[in-house]
């Protein structure tokens, strides 16, 4: 008998496959959910060992720059103070949070991959802390802001990991999320080729409208809230769901114009393909 993790229902439907693996949806909440396989483990630490820090330190440069735009956005709500970040990978925000030219943050990071962290700059990794999302090692209103970029999709007890960071976020702190959004453009118009599906690795499948229901449910007021993605990784989705049809692929180009068109628009309907929201601790 298949069961929603984050609903208990049992009002379950397969909703596609991606590379062998099946996802699923709940007709009563709406989020899709990957099924387990057993060999999952062992490919998620094959995956983190061998190609992530690599990707990863490949795109410094990238992703510090996009980490300034998104302390900028909490630099709206927020002047300063503790700062968790969640899944903090190599530590580059924690780095972009401490360099605030605006605000004073003392920021740490919590990571679980203990590869990631041995991979950080020296100067970082005293910073970031070996631990798990389920289980903070910090007492109850130490943060005043979490971020928490690209994590919740990773775990089946989404429950449980909101109240572990509600626990440890001070009264009238920030929460900031960013995961992918199924019911973007890019996830239609691409399916199973969508590049974040990614499973086994993302076991969770949010839309932009849950995300914000869940955390109001679960006493948060949204403050911002926006859907987007990189031209880049839109436009490169698309091109690659078209690589099997020679005529599309020679009319890429004619269209792009119209495709980036189409992006815009979905920004402004919630289209994008990660939903970004911030949220305050009532």
């Amino acid at each position: 008998m298949k069961i929603c993790p984050i609903c208990k229902s049992q009002r379950i439907d397969s909703y596609i496959e991606v590379n062998q693996w099946q996802i699923n949806i709940c007709l009563n909440c709406d989020v899709l959910y990957t099924e387990l396989q057993n060999n999952k483990r062992k490919k998620l630490k094959d995956f983190y060992d061998n190609g992530y820090i690599a990707a990863y330190k490949s795109r410094e440069k990238e992703l510090k720059n996009r980490f300034k735009q998104y302390l900028k956005i909490i630099e709206k709500y927020k002047n300063g103070g503790k700062l968790l970040d969640i899944g903090c990978g190599l530590g580059y925000f924690v780095s972009v949070a401490e360099q605030s030219k605006n605000c004073n943050w003392r920021a740490i990071g919590v990571e679980l991959n203990n590869n990631l962290i041995l991979s950080a700059d020296k100067n970082t990794q005293d910073k970031i802390i070996n631990g798990k999302l389920a289980k903070l090692p910090f007492a109850n209103d130490t943060f005043n802001c979490i971020s928490c970029f690209d994590v919740l999709e990773h775990d089946i007890y989404l429950l449980r990991n909101l109240l572990e960071i509600k626990r440890v976020l001070k009264k009238d702190g920030i929460l900031v999320i960013q995961a992918p959004n199924y019911k973007s453009f890019m996830a239609l118009f691409t399916g199973s080729h969508w590049d974040w599906w990614a499973p086994p690795d993302h076991v969770l499948h949010f839309s932009f409208a849950f995300l914000i229901n869940y955390l109001e449910r679960h006493d948060f007021m949204i403050i911002n809230k926006f859907t987007y993605e990189r031209s880049k990784d839109f436009l490169s989705n698309i091109k690659g769901r078209m690589s099997g049809n020679y005529f599309l692929k020679a009319a890429f180009f004619l269209i792009k114009p119209i495709l980036l068109l189409i992006e815009r628009v979905g920004w402004l309907c919630n289209f994008g393909a990660l939903s970004f929201i911030v949220a305050r601790k009532n």
